[in-house]
């Protein structure tokens, strides 16, 4: 068989092998991070799609009854409903005239000598350019996730997007509400006791939250330089005393001393870097903000199979990939371009579960 440009990119087998190769070889920069918190589940066929919160998270206290009476009835706590809408993500890319030489000294060397490592070194060429077509609207649900759990709402950014459309902004409940604490900077020595006389408060309005989720930053500015913390507490691992002024202490050690003082959460790494379209990188995890969430995921990748996919375009060479994304390739006048299309949305319904705490004031 001779082997053409064309004809690779044409293969949605081979297309498939490529950008599954693509997946797999992640730098920690590129992971994706939203499936640790979202199932993917599908939205109506136009788009839309019902979303409820207010989900009981405590069993209410039962009753005593006399034996010969009946049993009183209940009714469970109503759910807040909402409607949402997915969005469509898509993005096209012209692969450059150098690429393509070389790409083309590649497919020639493999049809000339047929080895199994000629087709491994097109395939590992093609992976960076796929790469980006794979990963962009992933890591767009990333930022969509990391805005909500840290700040409460999200919205099209124009410091991502040169020529994004913008949508209108998906608030929760948590931003305003009584699950929101707002420390003033006096409490920063005394962060430990803040957190002991919130949680009753935190409990009282539904916040279930096990997990402190923050970033490398916070945990060292807000936690570890906590006076409470570095004057009062100290551990031992392996008989080694541990100098609770050092700023390299592992999350660990300060849930041991949540757990010795009872206080119901466990403290969260997590640093999630997005690139922008200008090439710089940021931290999608804001410093200074906690997360309160509770165990498990707290929502859905709302998904629908976008219309392109029903009716195609005959110039373009498609492959389809899991929750409706579709990756494609075309050779037009003015070049070869790949591009990608999906409809998502991050629908986060756990919301009254969740909480936040703002430690700005400690800056």
């Amino acid at each position: 068989m001779v082997y053409t440009i064309d004809s690779i990119l044409a293969n949605p087998v081979f297309m498939t092998i490529v950008i599954n190769r693509a997946m797999v070889t992640l730098s920690d920069t590129d992971r994706v991070d939203w499936p640790e918190y979202l199932d993917p589940l599908p939205a109506n066929p136009d788009g839309t799609f019902k979303t409820y919160s207010g989900n009981q998270t405590a069993v209410i206290v039962g009753s005593f009854i006399d034996r010969n009476a009946n049993k009183p009835v209940r009714k469970r706590r109503s759910m807040t409903k909402g409607y949402g809408e997915v969005g469509s993500l898509g993005e096209s890319y012209q692969m450059d005239n150098d690429r393509l030489d070389r790409l083309q000294v590649l497919v020639d060397t493999l049809n000339r000598l047929g080895r199994q490592e000629d087709m491994e070194a097109v395939i590992n060429f093609l992976v960076d350019d796929f790469r980006q077509c794979a990963l962009a609207p992933e890591k767009r649900m990333d930022l969509m996730l990391n805005d909500l759990k840290f700040t409460g709402e999200a919205s099209i950014r124009s410091k991502v997007d040169d020529n994004g459309v913008k949508i209108n902004t998906i608030t929760l409940p948590f931003k305003t509400g009584k699950n929101k604490i707002v420390p003033i900077a006096s409490d920063k020595n005394k962060f430990f006791s803040l957190l002991i006389n919130a949680i009753p408060t935190l409990r009282q309005y539904g916040c279930d939250a096990t997990i402190l989720e923050m970033n490398r930053f916070t945990f060292t500015n807000a936690i570890l330089a906590c006076a409470e913390f570095k004057d009062f507490f100290r551990s031992k691992v392996s008989n080694v005393e541990i100098d609770a002024s050092t700023k390299l202490l592992p999350p660990s050690i300060v849930n041991n001393v949540f757990e010795s003082l009872q206080i119901p959460y466990r403290i969260k790494l997590k640093d999630v870097y997005i690139t922008k379209q200008d090439g710089t990188a940021f931290n999608a995890v804001p410093n200074w903000a906690i997360s309160l969430l509770p165990t498990g995921k707290i929502g859905n990748l709302r998904h629908r199979r976008p219309y392109e996919l029903s009716d195609r375009i005959p110039t373009k060479a498609y492959t389809e990939r899991d929750n409706g994304l579709f990756i494609a390739t075309e050779r037009t006048k003015e070049g070869r371009f790949m591009e990608y299309g999906c409809d998502w949305i991050v629908d986060v319904n756990q919301s009254n579960r969740m909480g936040l705490i703002d430690c700005s004031a400690f800056a």
